[in-house]
């Protein structure tokens, strides 16, 4: 017999076994598996995973076929005890279906401690294995006259907020008809994405809803959490949304996961599948949320599919709008700190000697800054004065309060000088939200105008900030002269010593750009940042020279560095963190959305910032004192004077530049 012969041979062989085993397979199943399966291969997802990184932050996990882990020589299976004991080492499919209630699978790593570990083993696990999802067609004895078609992925990690092995998400089409055959000649009515506590709904035909050959929903994975989205959006969690930020913004080509068709009748399923009768854990138990979760059988969807839709589904999601009005965004602050506080959480949770020693550290940090000042006697003129750093921020409060025409005008051009960046920041947003399939010359264009936007908004925001600074000390040299003041005409003058301003600005900028570039001399970048920090308000108030002022900053810290860096840090710190931090609240206790929000944050920032901007004035005015020739201060010394009922200083510097 040749080769060609034998070849011949065994392939025929090979083809009588599969069709013999397929057959028996579909005899085996009910009479309306057959339908059952056209339906679940017409309506397949397509599914778009986010990008990875190099960092193992980004997406490092993908649709995973079950026997992947089952059989798997690095997977245990563990007692609901405690400690749990080892029941079996490498569980296959018939262990699993032993039911095994309490027990949890666990895989090779540590949950609150993932690391790479967790991508590593899923890179080699699905190395010899499909991307595959899970179809179930089943029917719900409240709504006979309606079927449901499920599609459940299995990733074998949950690398969001709460980290935890194992993790199903699933999407659910549902049908007005009565039997699979009846769904084949109509449409979907209504398809459901899980995402978190919940699922959100899209009619078919809405917008949302985007289709592959006019009946496969495409679906995007959020990064880490896998929650099931309709478009490219940051989306933001509250209550049965997930708390904190889901992100499919930058998606990946297409997939089509290979659809493993599961019976309807659980007799037949429980024959394929043995593991659909297990009602463990898909994942190493752990304390609270970072918990492995349950499979599909155990889900109020399985058996009554429409009735937990009727109970869990919403019309949609919460968006984080592109862009902020002003300042810090409230939303962007919110997905920081639920990011922050959860890894503080987990990298605490089995170590509670540690999560006391940094609360009590927090706890001790903010008593002793508080109790090493002094709060009292904060009058804001003269401004020329010795003030402890607690007194400079009462002072600048004091002011506010009595000169709220005056601030007020400075509040609304710090907003009216931000409208450009906001502008410039909702463009960059477009632009990351176009779509992905472009072509690689739209896509380079793509990035060179959003590397152009981006450097724009950020010298706007420098400079937004600078004319601030410039406007408000400007405004306290001439109280302290006796002069009338407007904010007009603050920012008048400002616009008149504009070439002095953008000089020293852009050398303080460009300075510590190249200090923070390499990480061993980010000390020195903050050093630089704190001894030149008060060289916007020497150019002003002293009218100096920009290398002069940057020189008079250096002499004003100098020997009290940390007395300086400190107040600096908690002053600006509160200015720019009173927006985001009522804008979290807002989110946790309200159901305002994001963007109105925005705004009542953004509105607290353009008046918590030229507050914070008098209280960086104020510290300048006591280093400057301090400094006085009686006692080590620099030529120029005030001297005391009465204006109009209040105390006050006279400078002994040049005259002031003449106002246009």
């Amino acid at each position: 017999m040749t080769a060609s012969v034998r070849r011949a041979v065994t392939f025929a062989l090979m083809t009588l076994i599969a069709l013999s085993v397929s057959g028996t397979a579909l005899a085996a199943e009910g009479p309306d598996d057959a339908a059952a399966r056209r339906l679940a291969e017409r309506y397949a997802p397509v599914v778009r995973m986010q990008q990875e990184t190099s960092s193992c932050t980004g997406e490092q996990f993908r649709p995973t076929d079950v026997q992947a882990v089952l059989g798997n020589q690095e997977v245990a299976l563990r007692g609901p005890w405690r400690p749990p004991d080892l029941i079996k080492i490498q569980p296959a499919d018939s262990d699993l279906g032993r039911r095994y209630p309490g027990h949890f699978l666990d895989f090779p790593g540590d949950p609150l401690r993932p690391g790479c570990d967790y991508a590593d083993w899923s890179a080699r696990i699905n190395a010899d294995h499909p991307a595959t999802v899970y179809a179930h067609v089943a029917a719900d004895p409240a709504f006979p006259e309606q079927l449901s078609l499920e599609y459940w992925f299995f990733y074998v990690f949950n690398d969001y907020n709460n980290t935890h092995e194992g993790d199903w998400e699933s999407i659910r089409l549902v049908f007005d008809a009565a039997t699979p055959e009846a769904a084949l000649a109509t449409e979907p009515t209504a398809v459901g994405y899980s995402q978190h506590g919940g699922a959100e709904r899209a009619r078919w035909g809405d917008a949302k809803l985007e289709l592959v050959d006019g009946t496969h929903p495409v679906v995007y994975p959020a990064a880490g959490s896998h929650a099931n989205k309709f478009g490219r959006r940051l989306y933001l969690g509250r209550g049965s949304e997930g708390l904190g930020c889901d992100d499919t913004t930058d998606p990946l080509p297409p997939i089509r996961p290979r659809v493993a068709y599961v019976p309807m009748r659980s007799a037949d399923y429980l024959q394929e599948y043995p593991w659909l009768a297990f009602q463990g854990r898909w994942g190493e138990r752990q304390r609270s949320f970072f918990d492995g979760p349950t499979g599909p059988n155990m889900k109020a969807s399985w058996t009554a599919p429409i009735q937990d839709a009727e109970a869990t589904w919403r019309d949609d999601s919460t968006v984080v709008p592109a862009g902020t009005l002003l300042g810090p965004s409230s939303t962007d602050a919110f997905c920081t700190a639920v990011a922050t506080g959860s890894n503080l959480l987990r990298e605490t949770l089995d170590r509670t000697w540690l999560l006391g020693l940094l609360l009590a550290a927090a706890a001790a940090l903010v008593w002793l800054a508080a109790s090493r000042t002094r709060w009292s006697d904060a009058v804001p003129l003269p401004a020329r004065s010795e003030r402890a750093w607690g007194q400079s921020v009462a002072a600048a409060i004091q002011l506010f309060r009595r000169r709220p025409a005056l601030f007020g005008g400075f509040a609304a051009a710090f907003a009216v000088l931000s409208l450009v960046t906001v502008t410039l920041a909702r463009l960059q947003a477009e632009r990351r939200d176009a779509p992905a399939d472009l072509g690689a010359p739209t896509e380079n264009a793509t990035g060179f105008w959003a590397s152009l936007l981006a450097l724009a908004i950020t010298i706007l925001t420098i400079a937004t900030y600078t004319v601030l600074l410039a406007a408000v000390i400007r405004t306290l040299d001439q109280l302290d002269r006796g002069v009338p003041v407007t904010a007009s005409a603050a920012l008048l003058h400002v616009v008149s010593i504009r070439g002095p301003l953008v000089r020293v600005a852009t050398q303080y900028v460009v300075v510590l750009f190249v200090l923070t570039i390499f990480v061993a001399t980010i000390p020195l970048a903050i050093y630089y940042a704190v001894s030149r920090a008060f060289v916007v308000q020497a150019l002003v108030a002293e009218n100096l020279s920009g290398g002069t002022a940057l020189r008079r900053s250096r002499e004003l810290v100098s020997g009290r560095w940390w007395r300086t860096a400190v107040p600096l840090a908690i002053v600006v710190g509160l200015g720019l963190a009173a927006g985001p931090i009522a804008g979290i609240v807002l989110l946790l206790a309200t159901d305002w959305s994001p963007t109105l929000i925005n705004v009542v944050s953004s509105i607290l920032f353009a008046v918590a910032m030229p507050v914070a901007a008098a209280a960086v004035a104020y510290l300048y005015f006591d280093r400057s004192t301090r400094r006085s020739p009686g006692s080590g201060e620099l030529p120029g010394a005030p001297r005391t004077y009465a204006h109009n009922g209040e105390k006050g200083l006279e400078h002994d510097l040049p005259p002031a530049r003449s106002e246009s």
